[in-house]
């Protein structure tokens, strides 16, 4: 072995070894200087074949992989004498060879590394199955191959077989219960199946096998005819009660419930939760609300579920009405309305060549009027906004703004008389308006029937006098027979 002799791996034409070749030669030139000692040792190679003591500077010597191991094609199997008297070569130029991936059904296995040769891994099972063999495997040699030294197989756990149970069974008749494996059972004509009617084969913390809960019980179960007083069954109408057996109840108006509304027939011949209870609930004097009143008569005392009705006050309107109610609640609280009584707002008043003075124009709420230049105020210069039925209004007429031209000379109501009436409206009449006067039974009109609205000024009129009297019957006949009994008088003596 020396300088361009070729015994191990590779081929004259490998580029990797024809560049170590050529660097091997140029240090070999004159004055190159120095030797190399002992050829280097790998974990992975071996010298092709017999070496030396030492070597002169740009010797190489050719490698082979240890069993177990193979070359890299892209690097050189040479090792180069350097002029500085050490050895130079690729790194790993020989890696270990590949073990197949092992096959463990119903497992997996685990690696940090790679699966090459030396490689250790870890094998697990899935839930329901246990593992039989080694936990670990490694890559090892075996005929100038690698295999693993250990393959362990995945079994599926199995179950003791399921309990008998008194008064029934279960389904199936397995030789062999394994993990997943479900039974259910079922029971005699007359009995109750108490528990689940289902259980399956499952595993414990140290993966034995279990049954996932007891076995179930069957049993017969009889509950009496529940009844509430004061409340009624919902649901739940059957003439016996087993097992099982739900049954919902409410109470009767003014009852409030105590308890829970459905209960159920348990295996201990009681229904369960036990039966509620229908108490009557009473609540104190109902609320004050602003603005409204009460209808009707009221006790300081009503029970559950009484609807108390209120009406607002003149003026006042809750939304959509005038009325609103509350209700005495289970909790012996009244509910809270969801209305209240507000102002109800007046039309808003406009006045054609005019103005209105006010903030708002709710109930209770006065304003003022007044006219632009050049006009004048005919009518009441402020208006009230009052109460009028279920809404509000205006306590009187709007006034106009007029020019002088426009001008309407107006009375005031036609005076009234004793013992009678005049066929005239409330409010104010116009100028040429007559009002005729009648008497009431038993007296007499004195003087004209009717009187006229005339002018007093270009503003203001007044009714023409005199106004009508109404006298009453009895005074004229006393009046028109006393000379006749002072004449009887003077006869007589």
């Amino acid at each position: 072995m020396g300088t361009g002799t070729d015994t191990g791996m590779g081929t004259g034409t490998d580029t990797g070894v024809g560049l170590l070749w050529l660097c091997a030669v140029l240090l070999a030139l004159p004055g190159a200087w120095g030797d190399c000692q002992d050829v280097p040792r790998f974990s992975f190679a071996e010298p092709s074949g017999p070496t030396n003591k030492s070597y002169p500077v740009g010797s190489w010597v050719r490698y082979k992989c240890r069993p177990g191991y193979t070359g890299v094609s892209s690097k050189s199997p040479l090792v180069v004498c350097l002029p500085n008297s050490t050895w130079a070569s690729d790194p790993d130029f020989c890696i270990g060879k590949l073990c197949r991936e092992p096959d463990i059904e119903n497992g997996k296995f685990h690696y940090s590394t790679d699966l090459r040769f030396g490689a250790t891994i870890n094998f697990t099972c899935n839930f329901g199955y246990r593992l039989v063999g080694q936990p670990s495997a490694q890559c090892i040699l075996n005929n100038n191959e690698v295999i693993w030294d250990n393959t362990p197989f995945c079994e599926i756990i199995p179950c003791e077989p399921p309990p008998v149970i008194a008064n029934g069974q279960f389904s199936g008749t397995q030789t062999e219960y394994t993990f997943g494996l479900a039974v259910t059972y079922t029971c005699g004509e007359g009995f109750s199946l108490i528990g689940s009617s289902t259980i399956y084969c499952t595993v414990d913390s140290e993966s034995n096998g279990v049954w996932s809960g007891p076995a179930p019980e069957c049993k017969v179960v009889t509950c009496e005819n529940p009844v509430v007083e004061n409340g009624k069954k919902l649901t739940g109408f059957v003439e016996q009660y087993t097992y099982g057996d739900t049954v919902t109840f409410e109470c009767l108006p003014g009852y409030f419930m105590n308890g829970s509304h459905t209960v159920k027939c348990g295996a201990d011949n009681a229904w369960n939760p036990p039966l509620p209870k229908c108490d009557q609930r009473y609540c104190g004097h109902p609320p004050s609300i602003p603005f409204a009143e009460l209808m009707g008569t009221v006790s300081s005392s009503s029970p559950a579920g009484t609807t108390v009705t209120y009406r607002c006050s003149p003026g006042y309107a809750a939304g959509g009405g005038t009325s609103l109610e509350v209700t005495c609640l289970g909790n012996t609280s009244w509910s809270v309305s969801s209305k209240s009584c507000t102002r109800q707002q007046c039309t808003p008043p406009k006045i054609q060549n005019g103005f209105v003075k006010g903030e708002d124009f709710l109930f209770g709420t006065t304003v003022e009027f007044s006219c632009r230049d050049g006009y004048v105020l005919q009518g009441s210069s402020s208006a009230k906004c009052v109460a009028s039925g279920n809404g509000v209004r205006w306590d009187v007429s709007l006034p106009t703004c007029k020019t002088a031209g426009q001008l309407t000379v107006l009375c005031g109501e036609p005076p009234a008389v004793a013992n009678g009436r005049h066929n005239g409206t409330k409010g104010e009449f116009v100028h040429g308006s007559i009002v005729v006067y009648k008497c009431n039974h038993g007296f007499t009109l004195a003087g004209g029937s009717s009187i006229r609205c005339t002018a007093r000024d270009e503003l203001h009129g007044v009714w023409s006098t005199p106004t009508p009297e109404c006298r009453g019957g009895a005074t004229t006949i006393i009046v028109g027979i006393l000379p006749l009994l002072l004449a009887l008088l003077v006869m007589s003596f």
